[in-house]
């Protein structure tokens, strides 16, 4: 059992037809199901998740897809330069340089189970290991969103995430 700490699940989450949008600066917008998803390669990383709010679980597998290959089949525009992962609830995104998007997984599964809702089912954001922050690892992703400029005005998400601890 993950030692990642549970927080309330808002009441906008709905995932029964889930799908994964993938727009903007592409050539090749996708939707894709939770099926869809199944025909990428898949992969398991082993990390540690510490939050702002003081706390590590440690040892945490994820399963999933690694963003580049869902970013490839989209077919990006050579002006793409920055993503914008946004969160069931309508609120929660997080911008990201495309190249440091494209390195993280989509996980689907934690610890050998799927991926469950408190955790950020059907789908997580995981970000590369190192220089990250808690808020960054978005729950519930809906969108990704490719653009051409940095999307600061629309990214929530440090102070969606640091709100919560205040």
């Amino acid at each position: 059992m993950s030692d990642l700490k549970r927080h309330e699940i808002p009441e906008a989450i709905e995932t029964t037809e889930w799908t994964l949008d993938v727009i903007g600066a592409v050539d090749a917008p996708l939707v894709l199901s939770r099926h869809e998803l199944e025909s990428f390669p898949h992969e398991s990383i082993t990390d540690e998740f510490a939050c702002e709010e003081g706390w590590v679980a440690d040892g945490l597998r994820w399963y999933g897809i690694r963003v580049e290959s869902i970013l490839d089949r989209a077919a990006p525009s050579d002006a793409s330069e920055y993503g914008l992962v946004r969160a069931l609830d309508g609120e929660y995104a997080c911008s990201f340089r495309l190249d440091r998007l494209a390195e993280s997984i989509l996980a689907v599964e934690l610890d050998g189970a799927p991926l469950a809702l408190e955790h950020g089912g059907p789908a997580r954001l995981v970000p590369e290991a190192g220089d990250r922050d808690c808020w960054e690892s978005v729950k519930w992703v809906s969108s990704i969103e490719l653009r051409e400029t940095e999307p600061t005005a629309a990214d929530t998400a440090e102070d969606l995430a640091l709100s919560r601890i205040a």
